[in-house]
């Protein structure tokens, strides 16, 4: 029996260690490219993203123009590392605007139940019965399409399904024997928030926002796609591929070039939430 033991306990172990050097590997890599082009990627470019060309319209790759230019003689490269900040900046402002509102809202109903669980858990439960895509449809056509609209509308559409991660994982916690220790210990409830249930949320949060950074990036190229998002002239990633698409059977590498940083971008983010998760099962294994 103990034997068995051992070998249920160590495969686990020894499956999750195999998996994460290279999904790590992989992810830095994918992620460490999209924050170069962010950061540095206009200026090594050093093309103007707004600059119009009529007479060089859908020009090939060339030392120039390193991925062409579009329908409007625009360099391609440069419009798809400008619009990698617009997107990079509303993904980070609407997980920024979930986490602020669900990490108040989930410690205080988990922690403190009753009618004020009932209240906020009933709220959270009207947003969910609706998708999340349309509860940013509905705020970007309410006060328009902008950049801030979008990280006003992303924001306010995730915050519910994390406000209630939040609480079940602080009820969890909150039933635990070192939570009752403190109490009796003399711990006050504020005490008891921030030296316990924070601590033991902080895996949590960490795992949440890496995986919400995939889904706002989605969903900024879906609004874009739509016209909801970035408005042209400013360029965007959802903006791109909403250019693309009246062009998509005579220039379909527009919208091949536009997708493609998405794709990487979302893989990236994806790769470094499952090598995260791997990492705290190893040490929850272990």
């Amino acid at each position: 029996m103990t034997a068995k033991t051992m070998v249920v306990t160590t495969a686990p172990k020894a499956a999750v260690r195999r998996r994460m050097p290279l999904r790590t590997a992989i992810g830095s890599g994918l992620g460490l490219l999209v924050v170069l082009t962010v950061a540095i990627g206009p200026w090594v470019i050093g093309k103007d993203p707004y600059a119009i060309d009529i007479a060089n319209r859908f020009a090939g790759p060339s030392a120039e123009h390193w991925l062409g230019t579009d329908e409007l003689g625009r360099d391609v490269a440069s419009r798809i590392a400008s619009g990698a900040r617009a997107t990079a900046l509303i993904a980070l402002g609407a997980v920024g605007i979930a986490t602020a509102v669900a990490i108040p809202l989930g410690l205080l109903t988990g922690f403190l139940g009753g009618w004020v669980d009932l209240v906020v858990t009933r709220v959270v439960d009207l947003f969910l019965a609706i998708p999340s895509l349309l509860v940013a449809i509905g705020v970007v056509g309410v006060f328009g399409a902008s950049v801030t609209t979008t990280v006003l509308a992303l924001g306010l559409s995730y915050w519910p399904f994390y406000t209630r991660l939040i609480r079940s994982a602080v009820v969890g916690i909150r039933s635990r024997a070192y939570i009752d220790a403190a109490r009796v210990l003399g711990a006050s409830r504020w005490r008891v928030i921030r030296t316990e249930i924070l601590t033991g949320l902080a895996p949590l949060v960490l795992l949440q926002t890496t995986v919400l950074l995939g889904f706002a990036v989605l969903d900024e190229a879906a609004l874009g796609f739509l016209g909801l998002g970035v408005q042209p002239p400013q360029a965007s990633w959802g903006s791109r591929l909403a250019e693309s698409r009246e062009f998509i059977l005579a220039q379909p590498e527009l919208a091949l070039v536009a997708g493609v940083p998405i794709v990487v971008a979302v893989f990236a983010v994806n790769l470094l939430s499952d090598a995260l998760r791997d990492r705290l099962d190893a040490r929850r294994i272990s």
